[in-house]
């Protein structure tokens, strides 16, 4: 296997960001029954504001029940790669080092904005700041699935 570049790896963990800025904050908004889709199976580690979350299915809970309608708007995002060689697994076990691809890596996305809760669109805006971490879908039998899921995210309203 050839080897993978600066380059490369930076391509891929910016379309790994930008995908998920372009498909989560939509969701929160227009489609809260697929949050849960975005995260990771196992448990993963998720603060709002200092408060626990215990899963993904847990924040679709959360926003399908008690959040009012929420408007995003991300003024910036960027990202960092973690680890090049995040340990994946496949059906037979953990993937050998060998065969480590271009998406074998976690990337930390960093999130600022603006989130106005509520029908009110009159009401002011409130910044935002959250962090996420990104690691490959182990599973390749989900149809429309996603290349990368949370793993971790931590969500702050900005005083």
């Amino acid at each position: 296997m050839a080897k993978v570049t600066d380059d490369t790896l930076t391509k891929v963990s910016t379309e790994a960001a930008t995908e998920l800025v372009n498909s989560f904050y939509p969701a929160l908004k227009n489609d809260r029954n697929s949050i849960a889709s975005f995260y990771l199976p196992t448990p993963t580690s998720i603060l709002f504001n200092g408060n626990t979350v215990a899963d993904g299915a847990a924040v679709q809970d959360i926003f399908l029940k008690q959040m009012p309608e929420a408007f995003y708007e991300v003024q910036s995002f960027d990202c960092q790669i973690i680890n090049r060689a995040y340990p994946t697994t496949t059906a037979a076990g953990l993937k050998p080092a060998s065969e480590m691809g271009v998406k074998d890596m976690s990337i930390l996305v960093m999130t600022s904005g603006h989130v106005r809760y509520g029908e009110n669109r009159d009401q002011p805006p409130r910044g935002f700041s959250e962090t996420f971490v990104l690691v490959p879908n182990p599973s390749s039998e989900r149809k429309r699935r996603r290349d990368w899921l949370i793993q971790s995210q931590n969500f702050r309203l900005v005083v």
